[in-house]
Formats: structure tokens, sequence, C-alpha cells
């Protein structure tokens, strides 16, 4: 039984010493793409992947746990502002949202996206003063996304 356990680790050991480890080395132009090489002594071609190549998965979209579905829809959709726009405009035409114009709704949440960008930036939950970013739980207010460059768009939920 020794003489196994012994010969199994042996073995573990040569393996893991023979495969040489994965190098990553970013490619001189500048470009962000990474050369990555696997071998364990036999010669290996690297490949070379950008960032754009379809081979390489997307950042998964995160994922978002509140008490109503049409608020983690609208959440989910919360990384363009034009996405989130067309989300709007679906609930709010089945009668699930409504899209305020009274600046002063503390029952309205609150899409704030980047114009220039055309990125959202927070999801600000109900309510005045500090309120919950929603999108990186972190308190926040209104005034934090004064300026030009920002936009606001409120809405709320029909119940």
């Amino acid at each position: 039984m020794i003489h196994n356990i012994l010969k199994s680790f042996v073995i573990a050991i040569l393996v893991f010493f023979s495969v040489s480890a994965a190098v990553a080395q970013e490619d001189g132009n500048g470009g962000g793409a990474v050369r990555i090489s696997f071998g364990n002594g036999d010669v290996v071609e690297p490949i070379t992947l950008s960032g754009d190549d379809p081979a390489v998965p997307s950042k998964p979209k995160p994922v978002f746990h509140t008490n109503s579905m049409v608020l983690n829809q609208i959440l989910a959709d919360c990384d363009e502002f034009e996405h989130v726009r067309q989300t709007l405009a679906q609930l709010q035409s089945s009668g699930q949202i409504s899209l305020p114009e009274d600046a002063d709704c503390p029952d309205c949440f609150l899409i704030v996206h980047n114009f220039s960008t055309g990125m959202v930036v927070a999801v600000l939950d109900k309510g005045k003063g500090k309120r919950m970013n929603l999108l990186n739980n972190q308190f926040e207010t209104d005034a934090m996304y004064e300026g030009d460059e920002f936009k606001k768009l409120r809405f709320s939920l029909v119940e």
C-alpha cells in the first residue's frame, strides 16, 4: 500500500516538473493581445488572441436579486444607456413602469448615464438624499451626478 502511494507521488512530481507553466506575455504592438503558450518540452506553436476575438468569451452580465422581477430586468440591461432605454420603453408600453417628468418624485428610481460615453453609471434607489446605487451597493446622492456629462431618467414601478 505504501509502495502504491509512493509510486503515485513520484509520478505526480514527474508530471508536475515536466509540464512547463503557462507564460503570458503582452504582445509588442500594444493592442492588448496576450500570447499564451503551454508546453512540456515539445515545440508548441503559440497563438495570439486579440481582445475582439470571438474565441474570447465576453464578460458575463451581473445578476441582480431584488424583490422585483421588473427591476432585476432593468438592472441586468444597465450597461449601455441605449439598451436600458429600449428595456424601459418595452416595460412602459406593457404598463409595468411609468416614466414621470417630476424631478422631485420620491417614489422614483433614478438612472444616471454619462452622455459622452453612453454608459449607465448609476441606478439610485427610491427616496431622497443618500440613496443606494443598485449597481454597486454604495450610498450616493443625486448631487454626485451634476454636470453636463450626466443625463438622468426617472422611473417608477407600477404595482
